[in-house]
């Protein structure tokens, strides 16, 4: 039978028939797996690039100095923390998604060496947002807050502590203690910087004490005991803090360092 319908019309038909017929087989040819959008999975790495920052703790009162912790994300180093200016020689040894914890291996050359976790905490108010739960191998903890991104100069004082660190570890440093030598007071306080600036404050009101108190030889004895029976940094740090709260309350001496 043949077609009475104007050539052009027939050639419109002809054209959406391709098109259609195009459609259909892009349609066929499309893998929806494919198609849909990545979805980033969470991993060990990326937790440990998200507690890059400079955090502070929210404890201390009136003209105290607040504890500040840089983290410090490095391809080839992995992460790296610093707690006042002194570096926390160690690795991580397990990421716990599901949790939200990082284990922390903190170790010395020439002293013991303890676990610290890293905990985030979500904000029950802030999408995204968290603060950190940090608990020593001795179970003191200590909750830090966000401060702000790490500047360029951070990252400089991230490199110069873990430097300083090397250079102490090679012995190339004096160490000014009275701890009796190979005891772990005597180790921390010639490996790591914290223990090095508490050590020398309390000597300095030890000295202080047995000068200007009757009874201030027998306390520094008994002090300095306390001190050198610690096995672990978190029981040194915990005895230097004691002492000096103690010292707050029945002597009147000059302000040194915090302990806390």
């Amino acid at each position: 039978m043949k077609d009475r319908r104007p050539r052009p019309m027939r050639a419109m038909l002809l054209f959406a028939a391709v098109l259609m017929l195009a459609a259909c087989r892009q349609e066929a040819e499309t893998d929806p797996v494919a198609a849909a959008p990545d979805v980033e999975q969470p991993s060990a790495e990326r937790f440990q690039q998200s507690l890059e920052g400079l955090w502070s703790t929210d404890e201390n009162e009136g003209d105290d100095a607040e504890t500040l912790y840089a983290f410090a994300w490095q391809a080839e180093g992995g992460l790296r923390v610093v707690r006042d200016g002194a570096w926390l020689d160690g690795k991580v040894e397990d990421v716990d998604l599901d949790n939200g914890t990082l284990a922390l291996h903190v170790t010395s050359d020439t002293g013991p060496s303890e676990t610290v976790t890293v905990r985030k905490v979500p904000d029950p108010e802030t999408r995204d947002a968290f603060s950190l739960r940090i608990t020593w191998g001795g179970g003191q903890t200590e909750a830090l807050g966000f401060v702000r991104r790490l500047t360029a100069r951070d990252r400089e004082g991230v490199e110069e502590a873990i430097g300083a660190a090397a250079q102490r570890g090679d012995g190339s440093a004096a160490c000014d203690t009275d701890a009796p030598a190979g005891s772990v007071r005597a180790a921390l306080v010639c490996g790591h910087e914290e223990f090095g600036i508490l050590d020398a404050g309390m000597r300095k009101q030890f000295k202080e004490l047995a000068d200007r108190y009757p009874d201030g030889d027998r306390t520094v004895e008994a002090a300095t005991r306390q001190l050198d029976a610690c096995g672990t940094p978190a029981c040194l740090r915990a005895a230097y803090a004691q002492w000096q709260a103690y010292f707050d309350e029945n002597y009147d001496l000059g302000d040194v360092v915090d302990y806390h």
